[in-house]
């Protein structure tokens, strides 16, 4: 499935940082990912732009940090959107 397919709009590119109980910091940063802010309550993070990426879904209350963003557009080039 495509990020897109979930919403076309409001698509950026940046650095997601989310706690991780998994991870020795206790903490993961995933660099280079498209993000879209919802379904309410939720950040949608997936690492391409290509259909068959997975996407993963991180409640709000995990995200710890959400940098550099920049704005996708809708063919998933930065800049564009």
């Amino acid at each position: 499935m495509d990020i897109t397919t979930l919403n076309d709009r409001h698509l950026y590119q940046g650095t997601v940082t989310v706690l991780d109980d998994a991870h020795p910091a206790g903490r993961l940063e995933l660099p280079n990912r498209t993000v879209r802010f919802g379904p309410a309550g939720w950040l949608t993070v997936t690492s391409g732009d290509g259909e068959d990426d997975p996407i993963e879904m991180y409640p709000l209350h995990r995200v710890l940090l959400v940098d550099g963003l920049t704005e996708v557009s809708r063919g998933g080039e930065p800049g564009d959107g």
